[in-house]
C-alpha cells in the first residue's frame, strides 16, 4: 500500500525511537570492534602469527558487516514514522471505490467472518491451542488466549522452551539413574560425558529455535506444540545410554573428553530462564490489560414508509455511514449494498432485501501499560543489546584463544561457545522485547445493516379538476420494511514494523463492545429521512413566485387584447354612420310636389 499524505494527519508517532537509539549504540561498537580487529591483522602477521592474522581478518570482518547493519537499521527505527491516511490494514477486502486502486496483502478476515463475529456475539481472532504442550500452557496462562497471534506464539516458544529444559533434565536424570541402578554398564566409562555433551547440544538447538525475530508468518496463525518431542526426549533418554554402552563394549570404546560440559549447560539453563521469565512476564502484564468483551448494540423493528426500496440503502450509504467518518477519511466497505429487488407478478409490486457492512476509520488508542510492564520492555532490549555487544567483545578475544588450540583446547572451546550461547539469547531477549514495542491498538465503528420487506406502487393524482390550473401525478411506493442494525465498538492490534509498509500488516480485533450511542444517531438519522420525504410534489416559494410573475403577463395581455377589440369595433361604425347621413340629406332634398316618395324612390 503506497503512502498517501493529507494534510490533517493521523496522529500516529513512531514507535521505535527507543529500541532503534539502543540498537544504533550496539552497532557503533560493535562496528569498532570489527575495526579495531582488522587493524590487529599487521601485528598479527609482523608477529609471524598468521594463523591469527587471517582469524582476525575474519573474524574483523564479520563483526564490521554486523555492526554496520545493526547501526543501519537502529537509525532506519529512529527516521519518520511515515504513516499515510490508508493506514492501517482493513479487516476484510475494502470494496469501497475511493480505495479500489489499492491492493492490500495482509487481510485477516472475510466479510462471512466479520457477519458472524457481530450476529453471533463472538470472537473468531481467539483460536483453541492446538497440541498438548500448547494446551497446557494455556492452562497455566488463562489469558494468553487473549493475546494477538506474535504475543501467543512468543509465549509458547519460551514456555515450552522451560518445558524442554525440564524435560530435558528428567530424562538426563532417568539415564543416570539406569546406569547407577544397573541398568546399562555405564560405571567406570566416559558414557555419561557423552550425555552430557547430547543434553548440551540439545539445550542449544532448543533455545536457538527461539531467536527468530518477528515475522508476517507469527501473525497469520498461532504455533502448535504438541508431545510429540517430550515422547522423543523420553525414548532418546531410555535408549541413548544403551546404544552408547553396547557401542563402548561391543564396537570400540568410546574416548574421553578433554573438557566438562557442565559450565555450558549451566550458562543455557540460566539465561534461558532468564529469556523466558522476561518474556513470560512481559506477556503476564499485556495480558492483565485485556478485555475480551463480545457485546454489540442491536435495532430490530419493521416501519412502513412510502419510499423506493433503492433509497434506504442510499440514504444509509451516503448519509448515514458518511456523517461518521473520522478526519473526512471514507469508510472501509467490506460488503457493499444490493437492494435485490424481486417483481412478484406484475411490474408494480415486489420483495426486496441488501446488506452492508461497514467499518470506520480505526483511530489510534494507547495501549493501557503498567509501569512495571513499561520498565520490562526498556530493560529487555537493553539487556537484549548488551548481552550482543558482550558476545562481540568475547568473539574479539577468543581471536588468540583459537590460536592455541592444539596446546590449551579447553581453553579454544570455551572462548568460542560462550560468545556464541550469549549472542543467541541476546537475539532472544532482544526479539522478545521488540514484539511488545511493535504493538499498536486501533479503535473504530463497525455497522452491520440489513433490510428485507415487501413494496408496491401506485399513482396518486392531485389538481383534476376543471378549475385547477396545475396537476401533479405521482407514482407512489409503499415499502414495508425490517431493518436490522448491529453496531459495535471494537478494539483492533496491529503489529508495525520500520519502512514502507510500517502499518499494513494483519490486523485482528480484540475487544468488542455495545454502541448504544451509536447505534440511537443512526436509528434518529434514518427517521428523520423517512419523515421529511414528500410523496407529492409540491410548488416552492420560487415556483409560486415565477407563477405570479406569469400570472401578471397573463392579465396585462388579456388587457391590452380587450382594448385593441373596442378600437376595432369603433372602426367598424363609421362607414355605417356615414351612410345613414347621407339618406337623411337626400330625403331633403326630394319634395312632395315632385310626386315620389320615398318608397317610390
Amino acid at each position: 500500500m503506497a503512502f498517501e499524505y493529507g494534510s490533517d494527519t493521523l496522529g500516529i508517532k513512531n514507535p521505535f525511537k527507543f529500541e532503534g537509539l539502543i540498537l544504533t549504540i550496539r552497532g557503533v561498537i560493535v562496528t569498532i570492534i570489527g575495526i579495531v580487529a582488522i587493524m590487529a591483522v599487521n601485528n598479527f602477521v609482523s608477529e609471524g602469527a598468521k594463523v591469527a592474522g587471517w582469524l582476525s581478518l575474519g573474524m574483523g570482518v564479520l563483526l564490521l558487516g554486523n555492526g554496520v547493519v545493526s547501526t543501519g537499521r537502529g537509525i532506519f527505527k529512529m527516521l519518520r514514522f511515515f504513516v499515510g491516511r490508508s493506514v492501517p490494514a482493513s479487516l476484510a477486502v475494502n470494496q469501497g471505490k475511493s480505495e479500489a486502486h489499492v491492493r492490500e496483502n495482509y487481510i485477516a478476515y472475510h466479510d462471512k467472518h466479520l457477519e458472524q463475529m457481530l450476529m453471533g456475539r463472538k470472537n473468531l481472532t481467539f483460536v483453541e491451542p492446538q497440541g498438548w504442550l500448547a494446551r497446557l500452557i494455556h492452562t497455566l496462562m488463562p489469558r494468553l488466549l487473549f493475546m494477538p497471534y506474535p504475543i501467543r506464539t512468543a509465549a509458547q516458544h519460551l514456555s515450552s522452551g522451560l518445558i524442554y529444559t525440564l524435560m530435558a533434565f528428567l530424562c538426563y536424570g532417568l539415564a543416570w539413574f539406569s546406569g547407577t541402578t544397573g541398568l546399562t554398564d555405564i560405571n567406570e566409562t566416559p558414557i555419561m560425558n557423552w550425555l552430557s555433551i547430547a543434553l548440551a547440544v540439545f539445550l542449544f538447538f532448543i533455545w536457538s529455535g527461539r531467536r527468530s525475530p518477528l515475522k508476517r508468518v507469527a501473525q497469520v496463525s498461532v504455533a502448535s506444540a504438541g508431545a510429540g518431542g517430550v515422547v522423543m526426549m523420553v525414548v532418546f533418554s531410555v535408549l541413548m545410554p544403551v546404544a552408547l554402552s553396547y557401542f563402548h563394549h561391543n564396537v570400540t570404546p568410546l574416548p574421553s573428553l578433554p573438557f566438562n560440559t557442565g559450565s555450558y549447560i549451566l550458562t543455557l539453563t540460566l539465561l534461558g530462564v532468564v529469556a523466558a521469565i522476561l518474556g513470560l512476564v512481559l506477556t503476564f502484564f499485556r495480558a492483565s490489560q485485556a478485555n475480551p468483551k463480545t457485546e454489540v448494540s442491536e435495532f430490530r423493528k419493521n416501519w412502513q414508509e412510502s419510499i423506493h426500496p433503492q433509497e434506504i440503502f442510499i440514504n444509509f450509504e451516503n448519509i448515514v455511514m458518511a456523517n461518521r467518518r473520522y478526519k473526512e477519511i471514507p469508510n472501509r466497505v467490506y460488503r457493499d449494498f444490493d437492494a435485490n429487488l424481486v417483481e412478484q407478478g406484475s411490474n408494480d409490486k415486489g420483495k426486496f432485501s441488501g446488506e452492508m457492512i461497514q467499518e470506520t476509520q480505526p483511530v489510534f488508542r494507547e495501549i493501557p501499560m503498567h509501569p512495571v510492564f513499561k520498565m520490562l520492555r526498556i530493560g529487555g532490549t537493553i539487556f537484549g543489546e548488551l548481552l550482543l555487544v558482550i558476545a562481540a567483545v568475547l568473539f574479539y578475544q577468543a581471536i588468540d584463544a583459537v590460536t592455541q588450540i592444539k596446546t590449551q583446547p579447553m581453553v579454544a572451546i570455551d572462548a568460542l561457545i560462550y560468545p556464541i550461547l550469549i549472542w543467541n539469547f541476546g537475539r532472544i531477549i532482544s526479539n522478545t522485547a521488540h514484539i511488545f514495542w511493535a504493538e499498536m491498538h486501533f479503535e473504530s465503528l463497525i455497522v452491520y445493516f440489513q433490510c428485507n420487506g415487501t413494496y408496491a406502487e401506485s399513482k396518486l393524482s392531485t389538481g383534476t379538476s376543471i378549475h385547477d390550473s396545475t396537476r401533479s401525478e405521482n407514482v407512489v411506493v409503499r415499502s414495508s420494511m425490517t431493518p436490522w442494525i448491529i453496531t459495535s465498538r471494537i478494539i483492533s492490534s496491529c503489529f508495525a514494523e520500520s519502512g514502507s509498509n510500517n502499518l499494513e500488516y494483519y490486523r485482528r480485533i480484540l475487544e468488542l463492545h455495545k454502541a448504544d450511542d451509536d447505534l440511537d444517531k443512526i436509528t434518529g438519522e434514518m427517521r428523520d429521512f423517512l419523515g421529511d420525504r414528500e410523496t407529492i410534489a409540491s410548488i416552492n416559494d420560487k415556483d409560486l413566485a415565477s407563477a405570479g410573475t406569469i400570472f401578471q403577463v397573463n392579465q396585462e395581455t388579456r388587457s391590452a387584447n380587450s382594448q385593441a377589440a373596442v378600437s376595432q369595433d369603433k372602426k367598424t361604425e363609421i362607414p355605417h354612420e356615414r351612410a345613414e347621413g347621407n339618406l337623411e340629406k337626400d330625403d331633403q332634398k326630394l319634395s312632395p310636389e315632385d310626386g315620389l316618395s320615398l318608397e317610390d324612390k
